[in-house]
């Protein structure tokens, strides 16, 4: 079998400094490759590759540049969503890169794949279906459509998709309450993460005077909640002073029409202020480099701390090597995600998991698919400091509990969601979509819209 991969042009896929979706994309391609001819398919710019042709572990990359044109129309698009918060998400919009799609369909028409993956990016469908009219076309959601978006759009994206899979049953049922003419061929194909990198058991024997590290792994941007996370350890800094919040992820504001629904009008104003545009402090960070933005929310989160709790928060920025990165997880006493957005999956909180680190996260979207509340850690409710400073607490001075749901935690990780498993599930959907392998009983497809259901129901 053929199977191709389509990623959206700002996507980075070859490590380090893999995006997100990269990630995805990187994880079960080399699986694969073991057992298919794998194809991948991302842009030269984003991906820094000096070749615009190579292989790596038995698949094929095919990187194109992307042109003039369409870099000016990202550019106007991207400074149009800063002026107008209400538009539509620039991932979904027609103006992404066109021209860099239109290259991909037409070598997906040489390579000829039987199954071509689309990686989220909704607007490559019609162009790669008509220059693909016989290969089976999966779109793979990474997020949620939000209701700023054309649903007549996506309507005409969809009639022309074989199957719609989503990393979380969050995502999915959302995707399929939305449009219904799709609610039968949308599926859960969840992330995962490389079990190698995760062989060695967390050592939970801490000295004594050693002071407790609370993590966040993840963007520094406000729909992370990360202001909410410093009002909770102001509390805690004052009842277990031997403690240190370790902030690990690049800094930059995700735009508000990619992670809020404009109909979250409570959570949409609760950012509001993060994401006040301040001239003066902006056009002096522009001419003088070297000082600090103090219009930045890295800079606003810094103004927050009293000078007896900054001292115990780091902010550690981008961590570009994989090593190191997991080396903050293994160091971690508490892993925290308190998101005040809906997060579609969460891969950092997996990879926490299974170093066995527990997890306090918001009661976001899919994370409740991965964090199992009371079991692996704990689910707190958006926007409530008070909460998380407490259940923090309750971690922190509770050793054993810690241990028990740390290690409850990475058994689920590494149970559930693993690249293997994912590009397992993957191939047998591909060969029941190519007609080369048996169709997928009902009950498996939907087991984990179930979960995700099952999850609801008892918050």
């Amino acid at each position: 079998m053929k199977l191709a991969f389509v990623n959206q042009a700002f996507d980075t896929i070859i490590p380090p400094g893999q995006n997100s979706v990269g990630v995805c994309t990187y994880g079960v391609a080399n699986i694969l490759a073991k057992s298919c001819d794998v194809v991948v398919y991302g842009s030269k710019d984003s991906n820094h590759a000096h070749e615009t042709e190579f292989s790596a572990q038995g698949v094929k990359y095919k990187f194109f540049p992307t042109t003039r044109g369409d870099r000016w129309l990202f550019d106007a698009r991207t400074k149009y969503s800063r002026l107008a918060p209400g538009a539509p998400p620039i991932s979904t919009s027609s103006l992404l890169h066109p021209s860099f799609a239109r290259q991909v369909a037409m070598d997906l028409q040489r390579q000829a794949p039987d199954v071509i993956h689309i990686q989220h990016c909704s607007q490559c469908v019609p162009i790669i279906r008509e220059y693909n009219p016989t290969a089976k076309i999966v779109l793979h959601l990474h997020a949620e459509w939000f209701s700023q978006g054309d649903p007549k759009i996506f309507e005409r994206r969809l009639k022309d998709v074989d199957l719609v899979t989503a990393v979380s049953g969050y995502v999915a049922e959302k995707t399929r309450r939305d449009f219904p003419s799709i609610a039968g061929r949308c599926e859960v194909m969840y992330n995962g993460i490389d079990a190698q990198e995760f062989m060695r058991v967390k050592d939970y024997r801490v000295p004594q005077n050693k002071p407790k590290r609370i993590l966040y792994a993840g963007a520094i941007s406000p729909h992370r909640g990360l202001h909410v996370l410093l009002e909770a350890f102001k509390i805690v800094a004052q009842r277990f002073p031997n403690v240190r919040l370790e902030l690990v992820g690049p800094e930059g504001n995700y735009a508000l029409q990619e992670t809020f629904d404009v109909r979250d009008g409570a959570l949409r104003k609760s950012v509001a202020p993060y994401y006040t545009f301040k001239p003066i402090s902006f056009l002096k960070a522009k001419l003088f480099p070297s000082s600090s933005n103090q219009a930045s929310y890295k800079s606003r989160l810094e103004a927050m701390l009293p000078a007896g709790v900054a001292e115990k928060v780091t902010f550690h920025g981008l961590v570009r090597q994989r090593p190191q990165l997991i080396e903050h997880y293994y160091a971690g006493d508490i892993f925290v995600l308190p998101s005040v957005c809906n997060d579609s999956f969460g891969i950092p909180v997996v990879e926490a998991m299974a170093a066995g680190c527990p997890v306090i996260a918001s009661r976001s979207g899919g994370v409740v698919e991965t964090v199992k509340d009371r079991e692996t850690g704990f689910i707190v409710e958006k926007n409530d400091p008070h909460q998380l400073a407490y259940l923090l607490l309750r971690l922190l001075e509770d050793d054993e509990l810690r241990e028990k749901m740390g290690r409850a935690g990475r058994e689920r990780a590494l149970a559930k969601f693993t690249w293997d498993m994912v590009a397992e599930n993957m191939l047998t959907r591909y060969r029941s979509l190519a007609g080369t392998g048996p169709s997928i009983p009902t009950e498996a497809s939907l087991a984990p819209l179930m979960e995700y259901a099952s999850a609801n129901m008892a918050s």
